[in-house]
């Protein structure tokens, strides 16, 4: 993604926790807007609180939330949307990398890793955005219509019957 929301942080002398209000201008939603192939993104705002975290961490947490147009997967009709989403990040200049990574729903993201002495809060406003649009948007009553030749009623046979009716001839 070339479009940016950055708000870059310093966390050097994060002693206690400090908040941040972050707007999205309307040059960087119209950037955002057409880099996510969206119709526009009227509002992009964030309110995020930093906090110290084991020693040299830092943990990130707020909530996004905005407005936006995007077209109807059916009808390509403007539909109107928001989003509204919560973050909890943690970073940490000694993560370690590990192997396979078990995926769990319900369990806190990882710690990410903290590679400088700066926190881009308005990448991470700008990523839970992007999480919290809807994928794809219907207008109210869109229904996809296909012609009569387009719809499968019967399933493809198995690869096996096709060979079994060329063995048996």
């Amino acid at each position: 993604m070339t479009a940016r929301l950055s708000r870059p942080v310093s966390v050097r002398r994060l002693a206690r926790e400090e908040r941040v209000a972050v707007e999205a201008t309307a040059q960087e939603r119209a950037a955002i807007a057409e880099e996510l192939d969206v119709l526009s993104i009227e509002s992009l705002t964030a309110d995020v609180t930093l906090r110290p975290w084991r020693k040299d961490g830092v943990r990130v947490e707020g909530r996004v939330r905005g407005a936006l147009s995007q077209a109807c997967v059916v009808t390509l009709e403007p539909v109107a949307t928001t989003v509204d989403e919560t973050f909890d990040v943690r970073l940490h200049p000694e993560v370690a990398s590990t192997g396979p990574v078990d995926v769990d729903v319900d369990a806190a993201d990882p710690p990410e890793l903290l590679e400088t002495d700066t926190v881009d809060v308005g990448a991470i406003v700008l990523e839970h955005f992007v999480l919290g649009i809807e994928p794809y948007p219907r207008a109210p009553g869109a229904e996809l219509d296909l012609p009569e030749g387009l719809v499968e009623d019967e399933p493809d046979p198995s690869p096996f019957a096709v060979l079994a009716s060329l063995k048996n001839g």
